[in-house]
């Protein structure tokens, strides 16, 4: 009987782990983001696509995709699951144009067979308004925002928001 109730607690806790999400999904930080094939979120003018990267950049009909040069990849849970996301700056356009850049936030399926994205954090309406840092506590990106046209910058705040399964706006601007 001893057995029988422990193999039982046993089913139960597994039961338990996969109900909950306890089973461990892919860590993004094992995602060879720069060599990867993913759905990257709309930056600037370049909608939403699926784009094969080789060394941080692919190319996609006439948009060309990169990461931004000397910008690492940062990892936090924005999304309260419990779980790392990526966050990247990244940069695409025209070929021979100016580039937009946005923040984008990615994850993986809990298979860690397929990484997908989450949503645009942040894509500034105009080229020269750039993403260059940012900083997550607590679910809440703080992103610094360089205006060319003014030589001035500003910080702007983002949450993921699940009802809406988008980033959201939260410092009242």
């Amino acid at each position: 009987m001893r057995a029988r109730i422990a193999s039982s607690a046993g089913v139960l806790v597994a039961a338990a782990l996969l109900a909950g999400g306890g089973v461990a999904a892919a860590d993004v930080q094992q995602v060879d983001w720069r060599n990867a094939e993913f759905d990257v979120p709309p930056v600037g003018s370049c909608p939403q696509q699926r784009v094969s990267f080789t060394d941080g950049a692919g190319e996609t009909g006439d948009r060309v995709y990169r990461f931004a040069p000397d910008k690492p990849i940062g990892y936090a849970d924005v999304t309260g699951e419990g779980v790392e996301d990526a966050l990247i700056l990244m940069e695409c356009g025209p070929r021979d144009a100016e580039f937009s850049r946005a923040l984008i936030g990615m994850t993986t399926d809990p298979g860690g067979t397929a990484p997908h994205p989450l949503g645009t954090v942040v894509s500034p309406p105009v080229w020269t308004q750039v993403p260059e840092e940012f900083q997550v506590f607590h679910h809440d990106i703080a992103v610094w925002i360089n205006d060319f046209d003014t030589g001035q910058g500003h910080t702007e705040h983002y949450r993921w928001a699940s009802s809406a399964q988008a980033f959201v706006r939260i410092d009242g601007q």
